[in-house]
């Protein structure tokens, strides 16, 4: 994917240049001569300045600069770098600590800057000084709001851009000195824990690939398991303790039951079936052979997706990762609810998106949604005519919204174009829906429900769905949801809905609002931080970290937005 193609015109058209600052008449002050540069070009705000990488946006500036009465940053009152400078220059060329490319903001070009401005600073101290501040304003924003609309990597991602607002709490970060820097500017990123735990596993990484990485480990050549020996165990040994599994060393090269018990868990929290077994050909091998560079490389795209999300989550929200197929949902003790997923496919992936619930629906029915019913259903209808009926199904005309007698139809013949129908699928047990639905929002027919296929959520690999999220523990989450209101407790609703075949519901299709509606986020995490501190790596089963990888790495400062 080009970068250039999401730019808005407006950013690579239409561009003029100013004459850079002529010799300062000294008895004109900086600030006024700081004012008339980023307030001069507002009609046309990209300016291009002598060092040529970097493009001036003075409606941005303008905003720093209106709310500090004008008064420069980065130089003194010779017109010199000052300390301040110097703090920020080494705080954006360490700026990959966040998982972003210090030459973005501090390249060759803006050097040379500071070094001609440190020498001849009565000529360069304004174009230096301009360069600086659009440093530091486009560092915070990427490190708040991220590089680029995450709604044009693909459409399954419905995050919108952000748009970087907090220039008062920027000029409060400058203010106080180069001692606090760093921690100032720190605050503007993401402050929720999965992005802390991604940060500390970045920094790991780092640590590990600058003394020297890691050796491929390489299968003995018969499987290993229970109580086999040989060397390959004291390295596998060493590499779940790099990625923070406690084992010991102890056992050396025996599988012993210790060694047992730890890569089943690596198997589990990495998304690879837990049978305690290390193939010749294992998926093991697999994930423990990436090195520590393509490791950072998914850290850093999975930082890149944490900022499409508010600074700070609600204390009370649901987190689905799409990536893990796990939920989880948090309020003020802590986290209440963690359990499985089961969503959607490769090819019908379930969309990264903010979203709320407002109502539970109990004893559900099923409207198939014309996509899957084309798809899906008719082929089956054209093998067996009275697959509606044995599935509790009914066919409903669109135009008339009757029912239809599917014997009266020639399924034979039936095709997308003259398919005038929609099936529904009768509330019940055997519902695709289970028992109930949690409706959201969105206009994507997008929602979370129980389902009829509890065994899938044993599965280690479990994009399975059509697109909707589906439950392990769907009753629990609707007793929890609906405390506040008696009568559903997770008693009431059990046997409100039916359990079995054998058992009528009293109200079908029953809706109950929410007093206060629940946050729900989801995300696609290829990387999360375990309970116990280890590293936990999914595979990219919807190829979105090598998008958002591709969209990073075809950035360039030139080519920058805010």
């Amino acid at each position: 994917m080009k970068m250039m193609r999401i730019l808005p015109k407006s950013f690579v058209l239409g561009m003029s240049l100013i004459a850079m600052a002529p010799q300062l008449t000294w008895a004109q002050s900086q600030p006024a001569y700081i004012q008339d540069q980023v307030t001069r070009a507002r009609t046309n705000p990209i300016i291009n300045p002598k060092w040529g990488s970097f493009l001036l946006r003075t409606d941005r500036l303008d905003k720093l600069y209106s709310v500090r009465g004008y008064q420069a940053i980065w130089v003194d009152s010779s017109g010199r770098p000052n300390n301040m400078a110097l703090a920020l220059k080494e705080l954006l060329l360490n700026a990959d600590k966040h998982g972003l490319n210090p030459s973005d903001y501090w390249d060759a070009q803006i050097e040379k800057g500071f070094q001609a401005t440190t020498k001849n600073p009565a000529v360069q101290w304004i174009t230096f000084e301009l360069l600086v501040s659009e440093a530091l304003v486009r560092y915070v924003t990427h490190l708040s709001t991220g590089r680029f609309d995450p709604e044009l990597i693909d459409t399954d991602i419905k995050f919108k851009k952000k748009e970087f607002t907090e220039f008062a709490e920027l000029n409060a970060a400058v203010s106080y000195g180069p001692g606090s820097l760093v921690a100032n500017l720190d605050a503007f990123a993401p402050s929720h824990p999965r992005y802390k735990d991604l940060l500390s596993i970045l920094a790991t990484l780092k640590a590990q690939k600058s003394s020297g990485g890691w050796a491929t480990i390489n299968s003995p050549g018969f499987a290993l398991k229970l109580g086999v020996t040989d060397p390959v165990i004291s390295q596998l040994r060493a590499r779940f303790n790099q990625l923070g599994y406690a084992i010991s060393n102890n056992g050396g090269n025996t599988f012993d039951s210790e060694f047992d018990s730890v890569l089943r868990k690596f198997q589990s929290a990495n998304g690879l079936t837990s049978d305690g077994i290390i193939g010749t050909r294992s998926e093991v091998l697999r994930a423990l052979n990436f090195t520590p560079g393509q490791r950072i490389a998914q850290v850093e795209a999975n930082m890149e997706k944490l900022r499409w999300l508010p600074k700070n989550l609600e204390t009370r929200h649901i987190f689905v990762n799409l990536a893990t197929t796990e939920f989880r949902l948090f309020d003020d003790s802590g986290k209440v609810f963690h359990f499985n997923t089961v969503n959607g496919q490769a090819f019908r992936r379930t969309p990264s998106m903010r979203d709320q619930i407002t109502f539970v629906n109990l004893n559900p029915y099923w409207t198939v949604p014309r996509s899957i019913a084309i798809r899906d259903k008719l082929p089956l209808l054209k093998q067996d005519p009275n697959y509606l009926r044995k599935h509790n199904m009914i066919l409903i005309e669109e135009a008339t919204d009757e029912q239809v007698d599917p014997s009266t139809i020639d399924w034979r013949s039936m095709t997308a174009r003259n398919f005038v129908y929609y099936i529904r699928q009768l509330p019940g047990p055997e519902n695709a829906l289970g028992v109930v639905k949690f409706p959201l929002q969105n206009p994507w027919a997008i929602y979370m429900h129980d389902t009829n296929e509890k065994n899938l959520f044993g599965e280690s690999k479990r994009h399975r769905s059509s697109g909707c999220v589906r439950l392990e523990q769907p009753l629990e989450l609707a007793a929890y949801l609906l405390q506040d209101q008696p009568g559903w407790s997770l008693y009431d609703i059990q046997n409100y809905v039916p359990l079995n075949d054998n058992y009528i519901p009293g109200e079908i299709d029953k809706k109950v609002t929410l007093k206060k509606p629940m946050p729900v986020y989801f995300l696609y995490l290829t990387v999360e931080k375990g309970e116990d501190g280890s590293m936990r790596f999914i595979d990219d089963v919807y190829g979105q970290d090598t998008r958002v990888s591709k969209a990073i790495s075809n950035k360039r400062p030139g080519d920058e937005w805010f």
